[in-house]
């Protein structure tokens, strides 16, 4: 006779529980049950036959496959497995080797996560009482739709162990297990503070109104929660990015809209996801301004992070396509039709070759080295000197490559022209410059003649750097919104530190 479900056990081993999970297994069972039968494959008996001669061939459920009673559906299947847990001589055992099983047989499944969470709740000590554990994760189990792992991310606190391996395709599940599965003994305040934070996120209690009841579940829990570190100073970045949905040459061109933003510190480097902001959407060539300040205005999300983000600095930036690259992003509006202010006046708003942010072959060395000149302090030169104004006559095109090559410190080009006005020829040369030599920035008028005001207030600014050019540009666009002759200025602006590698990660289809 095994040692298994039925035999060899002490008397309560014939149907009574075990001494060590008595309260907490026979609680744990029907929601076990109900997340074994999300396995996609638990419908099939063979699958249910594979896990158990697997649990049996373990040393700690020896044989269990033998004693496990067989069913005609399987529900009653899956209820004798559970049975048989709960009555053999090691539940606490037994039951790893399910999970164990499980992972081995399903390791993609959505459902494997959540029995991991329910096995660490049984048979871990975590800090947490397993009944109060096991409530959380039924409760849990109701949210629907899944939250998104970045809007997850922003409640693990900052200090908590292996918080760097939370990354895009971590689930709610696992981010709880990896907060309660500490080294060095049990520490629940990093899972308290998650659980915690996510029931205070007032735009996930607008979609999951259960989370109210998970603060009252975890709030009184008498366990000491790591001090909150105080976030950096930081930037909000919003990406807007424009990808064409029909071929080029096509007259009513449409493009897909999406949207994320982000957290940089103040003096630069990484970003860090925050949110995404859209899912795909579908906007007319000719109705770009219109249609997407209408979208603009609507992100919920957005409005809430740039409440959160008070008097911090904000940039806008838009990631178009080759062919929108002289599109007027700054004049997309968040504000109502009777009153419509242009993004540009309220925010420093800047356009990005969308091409070089996703294809990896145009990340070249050249563009990082003329990048450290844009961001690096000037001691023998002003910052304005670094912007170069190349000959953009159509017969001289192919001095471009040497006048560039002769000044190696030009970060940014001035054009006298403006780009969807530029000859043919010359735009190609420009856009040349952009893929071959890394120029990362580049600043235009949208009407002819150079931008030479704006380049003169920066003189006067005296900046160490050119890493204000945006803002420079946002204080000219206040300052002469109201100039008859105002037509507007674009600022090309490139910044290898504002990129998302993983942006196409979050949105279903993108391969």
């Amino acid at each position: 006779m095994s040692a298994g479900a039925y035999g060899g056990g002490p008397p309560w081993a014939a149907g009574e529980p075990g001494p060590h999970l008595a309260v907490p297994f026979e609680a744990a069972e029907g929601l076990l049950a109900e997340i074994l039968f999300d396995f996609q494959g638990v419908s099939r008996k063979e699958f249910r036959q594979a896990v158990l001669e697997t649990m049996g061939r373990s040393p700690s459920s020896k044989l269990f496959h033998l004693d496990v009673k067989e069913a005609d559906t399987a529900r009653e299947h899956v209820r004798e497995i559970l049975r048989g847990i709960r009555c053999s001589r090691d539940p606490r055992a037994v039951l790893r080797s399910l999970g164990e099983a499980l992972r081995e047989h399903a390791p993609y499944d959505g459902a494997l996560p959540w029995l991991q969470l329910v096995v660490l709740a049984l048979t871990a000590d975590t800090g947490l009482s397993a009944g109060l554990l096991l409530r959380v994760i039924a409760l849990l189990r109701t949210l629907g739709p899944a939250l998104a792992p970045r809007r997850l991310r922003l409640h693990v606190p900052q200090d908590a162990p292996g918080r760097n391996l939370i990354d895009e395709g971590t689930t709610l599940p696992e981010v709880l297990a990896r907060l309660l599965d500490q080294f060095g003994g049990p520490d629940a305040g990093y899972a308290l503070s998650f659980l915690d934070g996510l029931a205070r996120d007032q735009e996930l209690l607008l979609q999951h109104p259960r989370l109210a009841e998970l603060g009252a579940l975890v709030g009184s829990v008498p366990v000491a929660r790591p001090a909150l570190r105080p976030e950096a100073p930081g930037r909000l970045i919003v990406q807007i990015r424009l990808e064409p949905e029909t071929a080029e040459h096509i007259e009513a061109s449409r493009y897909h809209l999406r949207a994320s933003c982000y957290r940089q510190p103040l003096a630069g480097g990484p970003i860090e996801r925050l949110h995404d902001l859209a899912a795909t959407d579908s906007l007319a060539l000719e109705d770009l301004v219109a249609a997407g300040s209408a979208r603009l205005a609507g992100w919920q999300t957005l409005l809430s992070e740039l409440g959160r983000s008070k008097r911090s600095p904000v940039r806008i930036e838009f990631l178009l396509p080759r062919e929108l690259l002289g599109h007027s992003a700054d004049l997309w509006s968040p504000t109502p039709d009777r009153h419509r202010i242009g993004i540009g006046l309220l925010h420093p708003v800047v356009v990005r070759y969308l091409d070089r942010y996703i294809n990896p072959w145009l990340q070249t060395e050249a563009w990082y080295e003329r990048s450290e000149h844009l961001f690096a302090d000037t001691l023998d030169c002003e910052p304005a000197d670094r912007i170069g104004w190349p000959p953009l006559h159509p017969e001289r095109v192919a001095d471009l490559p040497g006048w560039l090559g002769g000044r190696p410190t030009v970060a940014c080009l001035g054009l006298d022209t403006p780009y969807d006005e530029l000859d043919p020829r010359v735009r190609a040369a420009v856009l040349d410059a952009v893929e071959v030599d890394g120029v990362p920035a580049m600043l235009w008028r949208r009407a002819p003649g150079a931008p030479t005001d704006v380049v003169d207030a920066l003189r006067r600014d005296r900046p160490r750097s050119l890493a204000h050019l945006p803002e420079a540009v946002h204080r000219h666009r206040k300052l002469t919104r109201a100039a008859p002759t105002q037509d507007g200025v674009t600022l090309f602006w490139d910044d290898p530190n504002c990129m998302d590698p993983d942006q196409d990660a979050g949105f279903p289809g993108m391969v």
